[in-house]
């Protein structure tokens, strides 16, 4: 092929290749890869054949049009200084992804199924060609482990320009990631044009205030894009359109979310008639199952979304919907008696059913976070998986659904990625190994094939601009890529860390900020081995449950089982109590104590605050009960993340420890990881 306006070849290949390293600093890391002698000299003479053919080979053009490079046009006969991407049948493997690149001094050439086999041996060449002319010999035949390799975007509690999704696309592609999940409205405002229904963008799609807490303050009103201070925006078709386009070029997937039928405040401001009640339609964020105009709205709202949309899955969001407000709805009510349903349980079921079975008739699959399982859904859909309670996609597996695994403990891009005091404000802790180790197929889980792939979730609460977005995204977003695609037993973290160091780098020559691993401060110091004391392993009894279903720790095991809990509050160090603790340890004999200590932690974003009120009461027949220790706490309010301990110290005898932690404020959450009795 012919490109004009020749340009020097070493401006983009460059070489991210070191002799002896396993990888050859490839992100994600290839199945196969044997280095051979000599190398390949790129130089202004080098040439470009491709057998591909049609929208393919135009797409394929478009996407080298964009980069800072020109080749000359090369034939299929030549076998000297030229890169051949030849569509042709691999004889390991039919994987419509997989590729077969081979270096050798006179030509590279890279076969593959199919055009985007071809795109992926052309990232491959990317990335070992960076600052060098020299590409090493080698031979690598790769494909993904799994089809779907995904990253959302939460574009409406913060708006993203399309400039910037569009930057992201590629990077997403350069990395080998294929799905961009565009999450287009929740309760921050509607971001995509609509013609049936104007009002979502002309009411909702711009709000008074930039920052979401300042928003809440002012009772999630929305306002219009000419008022004095208007933060938001939308996109209209044709930024859709260019954004697919650009996409497709890639051989990235688009998947919109339209969030139903909860997280949907935005929607009954701009048409209230479709709240429970309509007079204090700010208050709820869910719709009404009950009225048909509501069904009446998501259809007509999903055909110009599919109009759109080119690709096989609809995504309806269907997480977190207060269920009590259909209780107390005159038209849920008539509408669960006349389909005797039992709960608003299965209500929620209901709309559910009636959505996917609508996309099904316009050939499409749904997609829903995993709380569509919350009752009988049809096969069809295909479960997102991101709560951890819920077994991790297990279930959906168990019930024959296709999964995309997702889960908060690896996967939620908007956590802490570092000691939270050293970070801008996010939610809980998740670094980079961590989501490095995440390992997608549950281990009792008998049917593989019906987990699709994995994805990372960057929401934005906390996360206002696009170099915020980034920060957050990288490097992490690589571990998401190498999950996805490398499979488990040629994964290293060492390896992977070094080469992320050497991507990092290049990240920032690209115009991005990512997070910098080499200034990362680690895990929490005092969480990182076991600790000994008079509790460990002794019984405790809850006079009060822990009841929170994400932050159940180890159950009952969790405040003596000696492990301090670290910066993230998910997992089996904390566990979480809605209200006050109340807890007694029998530590099976009477004893003499020195100190009984406690720590709690304070993450305000996440609802979690420390106790108002501490105290510990001792006694030696476990009915007698005298205070040993009382402690009044004002909650700062102004402290984002923190880890505070709360004890006793002195001299007492006691076969029996009781330990109160009472709220300061009518509302949040107390999480303890350890009850340390020295």
């Amino acid at each position: 092929m012919k490109l004009k306006n020749g340009f020097c070849i070493g401006l983009l290949f460059s070489a991210f290749f070191i002799v002896g390293r396993t990888n050859a600093q490839l992100i994600p890391a290839p199945q196969k890869l044997i280095r051979q002698k000599g190398a390949f000299l790129l130089n202004t003479h080098t040439k470009l054949y491709t057998n591909l053919e049609g929208k393919e080979k135009i797409l394929f053009d478009e996407y080298l049009h964009s980069l800072p490079i020109r080749l000359q046009d090369g034939n299929g006969k030549e076998d000297t200084n030229i890169i051949k991407l030849i569509i042709s049948p691999l004889h390991a493997t039919s994987d419509k992804e997989a590729y077969r690149l081979c270096v050798q001094p006179d030509k590279i050439e890279v076969t593959a199924n199919t055009g985007a086999g071809l795109f992926y041996g052309f990232q491959t060449l990317l990335q070992l060609s960076h600052s060098e002319k020299h590409i090493p010999c080698m031979e690598i035949e790769d494909k993904p482990r799994f089809a779907y390799r995904g990253f959302m975007l939460d574009v409406s509690r913060h708006f993203f320009p399309k400039d910037f999704i569009l930057k992201m696309l590629d990077i997403l592609a350069y990395y080998k990631l294929n799905v961009f999940h565009f999450h287009l409205a929740d309760t921050g405002g509607w971001r995509i044009e609509m013609d049936k229904f104007p009002n979502l963008t002309k009411m909702t799609a711009y709000r008074p205030a930039e920052n979401l807490g300042e928003w809440w303050k002012m009772g999630n009103v929305f306002c219009s894009k000419e008022d004095a201070g208007a933060y938001g925006g939308f996109y209209t078709k044709e930024d859709i359109r260019e954004i697919i386009h650009y996409a497709t070029s890639r051989h990235i997937t688009v998947i919109p979310e339209i969030d139903l039928p909860g997280h949907s405040r935005d929607v009954l401001c701009a048409y209230p008639d479709l709240a429970c009640d309509k007079r204090n339609y700010l208050n709820s964020n869910e719709l009404c199952i009950g009225k048909e105009e509501t069904f009446r709205f998501c259809e007509k709202i999903l055909e110009e979304i599919m109009e759109l949309f080119p690709c096989d899955y609809i995504h309806i969001g269907g997480d977190e919907a207060n269920r009590n407000i259909w209780n107390a709805c005159p038209d849920c009510r008539r509408r669960m008696q006349e389909e005797q349903m039992e709960s608003v349980v299965d209500l929620q079921n209901y709309f559910t059913n009636r959505i996917e079975k609508f996309l099904h008739a316009h050939g499409k699959t749904m997609i829903g976070w995993d709380e569509i399982l919350d009752g009988d859904v049809s096969k069809r859909a295909v479960v997102m998986s991101w709560r951890e309670e819920i077994d991790g996609g297990g279930e959906a597996i168990r019930r024959g659904h296709s999964v995309i695994m997702s889960p908060t403990s690896h996967c939620y891009l908007d956590y802490y990625q570092d000691k939270p005091a050293t970070q801008p404000t996010a939610f809980g802790y998740i670094p980079l190994e961590k989501t490095y180790g995440f390992e997608p197929v549950p281990p009792t889980t008998t049917d593989s094939s019906l987990i699709l792939g994995v994805q990372g979730n960057l929401w934005t609460e906390h996360v206002p601009t696009a170099s915020h977005a980034e920060y957050m995204a990288f490097p992490r977003m690589l571990a998401i890529a190498e999950v996805g695609w490398t499979d488990s037993n040629k994964k290293s973290y060492p390896d992977f860390y070094k080469r992320v160091l050497q991507a990092t780098d290049y990240l920032e020559s690209k115009g991005f900020h990512p997070f910098r691993i080499t200034d990362e401060e680690g895990p929490r110091p005092e969480a990182k081995k076991p600790i000994q004391h008079l509790a460990v392993g002794k019984k405790v009894t809850y006079l009060k449950p822990h009841n929170m279903d994400d932050l159940k720790g180890a159950g009952e095991l969790t405040l003596t089982d000696g492990w301090l809990g670290d910066w993230g509050a998910y997992g089996s160090r904390w566990q979480g109590y809605y209200g006050d603790m109340d807890v007694v340890i029998d530590l099976d004999s009477v004893q003499q104590i020195h100190s009984v200590k406690a720590s709690f932690m304070q993450v305000p974003p996440a609802g979690l605050w420390t106790p108002g009120q501490f105290e510990i009461y001792v006694s030696e027949d476990g009915e007698s009960y005298r205070a040993l220790y009382e402690k009044t706490c004002r909650t700062d309010d102004t402290v984002k993340y923190e880890i505070y301990q709360q004890g006793w110290q002195g001299e007492a005898q006691a076969r029996y420890i009781r330990l109160r932690a009472m709220r300061d404020l009518s509302w949040g959450n107390i999480i303890c990881d350890e009850i340390i009795v020295q």
